[in-house]
């Protein structure tokens, strides 16, 4: 049992000698930008999703928002996603000079509720993106539907949920795009960076255009630098070679967590599957009793980091007058407001019974 001064913090990159070797090759060839890691990393990726082509971007959000506008998403029109998810999200589609449309959320996943996007289409919707939050896959068939029968593109926000499966699917394989997103957090990481992925050729090639400035591409006008470096690529090759068995890993470590806290009161885990998940962070739900902020800060002065991700985008304020919607959103404040994210991380095992049962003298103190 660790000590009560243990410091457990909410995530630990993992970086072994593998990674150091393969940074210090690219450090050595003295290649660092637009090299063959990058082309290698996009042809691995691209192959252990079984999709045709795959284009390497600086970040999660780069990838986004290059997918959308790769899709035709451009200034005046409409997008429809999840009123809960990491702010990347939304800040994508405004970078494209589109309108925001929030659904809500589903309270058993906190993915976008299938049955009210019908709703919010209207005759300037060109998008949908269903955000795979925590990791937990949404319900792709009847939004690929919908987004068949509008003639509406559908890019998957797979940031979080690098190796996800639905049907034997991985996710970001299903709509048209998909999208991952490889900060320190993530199972797998480049230091910063970003992918998309599609089996459509052209819209990966206009993705490549405009993370490059436009180049190659007549049709794009004004790009970004959003190029990726030689350094992050190999470090991502290095860790898709593992990335199986380390998905693996995190599903039995979230097993654990799951049986550990089984009998707190006060809680429950939060979306929890037994499918095949990747896994970033192990979110709980706090029932409505307990104080989430006096719950937090009691958990930091006992060594333990936690975070009270994601808030419902339109009770930002940041968001304010930027945002439109058609109906309630009032799963997705209330789960915003009792959502906690808990240290998730490999090898933090015997960590659990410290973490279950300072949760459970915490939420005593916090009602």
């Amino acid at each position: 049992m660790p000590s009560n001064n243990t410091h457990i913090p909410l995530a630990k990159t993992d970086i072994g000698p593998a990674e150091t070797a393969a940074v210090t090759r690219v450090v050595k060839s003295g290649r660092l930008a637009l090299g063959p890691e990058i082309v290698e990393f996009e042809r691995e990726f691209a192959d252990w999703h079984r999709v045709s082509c795959a284009a390497m971007v600086n970040s999660g959000t780069s990838a986004l928002i290059c997918a959308l506008r790769a899709v035709g998403v451009k200034p005046g029109d409409e997008v429809i996603l999840p009123a809960l998810t990491f702010v990347g999200t939304v800040n994508a589609v405004l970078n494209c000079g589109a309108l925001p449309v929030l659904v809500d959320v589903r309270h058993d996943t906190g993915n976008i509720d299938s049955d009210k996007v019908t709703n919010a289409i209207r005759k300037r919707t060109r998008a949908i993106i269903p955000v795979h939050l925590f990791g937990r896959v949404a319900d792709m068939a009847p939004i690929v539907d919908i987004a068949n029968d509008h003639q509406l593109a559908v890019v998957e926000d797979a940031a979080e949920a690098l190796g996800s499966e639905l049907n034997d699917r991985r996710v970001g394989t299903i709509g048209d795009a998909g999208i991952f997103g490889f900060y320190p957090n993530k199972v797998l990481t480049t230091g910063e960076g970003g992918m998309v992925i599609s089996d459509d050729i052209q819209l990966t090639e206009r993705v490549r255009s405009i993370a490059n400035q436009g180049r190659g591409c007549e049709d794009i006008g004004a790009g970004f630098s959003f190029r990726a470096t030689e350094l992050a690529a190999a470090l991502g090759r290095t860790q898709l070679q593992s990335l199986s068995e380390r998905i693996n890993e995190r599903m039995e470590l979230a097993a654990q967590y799951h049986n550990e806290l089984s009998a707190v009161a006060g809680i429950e885990p939060f979306g929890y599957s037994c499918g095949v998940r990747s896994w970033f962070t192990f979110p709980v739900l706090l029932s409505t009793a307990v104080n989430r902020a006096q719950l937090m800060r009691f958990l930091s002065v006992n060594g333990i980091d936690s975070a009270d991700y994601f808030p419902a985008l339109h009770t930002l304020n940041g968001f304010t007058g930027k945002l439109d919607s058609l109906d309630s959103l009032a799963v997705s404040e209330d789960l915003g407001r009792r959502l906690l994210c808990l240290p998730f991380w490999p090898g933090m095992q015997t960590h659990l019974p410290h973490i279950a049962k300072t949760l459970e003298r915490g939420i005593a103190q916090s009602r």
